[in-house]
C-alpha cells in the first residue's frame, strides 16, 4: 500500500480519480529539470561572448578597445524555450485528464451529475494549468536571474544601451508574429 502525504492528497482533488498522481508529478519534474538544464546553455554563450571581450597581452587579460558585448536578447536567445515547451505540453496532459473519464468504468456520467458543475473541469484542469503555470513563473524567475548575471558580468563599457527595452521589443515582436 502507498503512503500518501499530506500535499499529494491536497492535489488529487485537482486530478481524476484514479490518476496515478507520482507518475504525472514526476514527468513534470522531469520536463521542468530538462527544460532548466537546457536554459543554462545562455551561461555558455555568456562565457563565450565574455571571453571574447579580452585579449592577452604578456600574459595579462586585458579588455580590448571598442569591442562591444552581444545584446542579452541574442545571448538568451532560445534557452528558455523548454519551459514554453513544458507549459504547452499540458494541453496534452488536459485532453488526457477529459477523456480518462471515458475509459472503463465512464466515470464521465458520474461527473456531469455532481452537484459541483465545476467538479469536472477543476479535475481536468487543475493539475495541467499549476504546472504551465510554475513552468512560466520558473521561466520569469530564470530572465531575471540571467539578465542580473548578465549585467553583472559584462564590464560597462561594453554595455549598449537599453538592454532591458530589448528584451521587451524582441518578446512584443515575437507576440506580433504569432
Amino acid at each position: 500500500m502507498k503512503m500518501i502525504n499530506v500535499k499529494e492528497k491536497q492535489i488529487l482533488a485537482f486530478v481524476p480519480a484514479g490518476i496515478d498522481l507520482r507518475q504525472e508529478l514526476k514527468w513534470i519534474n522531469i520536463l521542468l529539470a530538462a527544460s532548466f538544464l537546457y536554459s543554462m546553455v545562455f551561461l555558455i554563450y555568456l562565457s563565450n561572448a565574455y571571453h571574447g571581450l579580452f585579449t592577452y597581452i604578456a600574459g595579462k587579460k586585458v579588455l580590448m578597445d571598442g569591442v562591444i558585448m552581444p545584446d542579452f536578447v541574442e545571448l538568451l536567445g532560445t534557452s528558455l524555450s523548454g519551459f514554453l515547451i513544458t507549459a504547452l505540453s499540458m494541453a496534452g496532459l488536459l485532453a488526457y485528464h477529459y477523456l480518462y473519464h471515458f475509459q472503463g468504468s465512464k466515470s464521465i456520467y458520474l461527473m456531469k451529475r455532481l452537484p459541483d458543475r465545476l467538479e469536472l473541469w477543476r479535475r481536468c484542469f487543475g493539475l495541467p494549468v499549476l504546472a504551465a503555470v510554475l513552468s512560466m513563473c520558473i521561466a520569469a524567475v530564470l530572465l531575471a536571474a540571467y539578465f542580473g548575471i548578465y549585467l553583472l558580468v559584462t564590464p560597462e563599457v561594453c554595455l549598449t544601451p537599453d538592454q532591458w527595452g530589448k528584451i521587451w521589443d524582441a518578446y512584443f515582436e515575437a507576440g506580433r508574429r504569432i
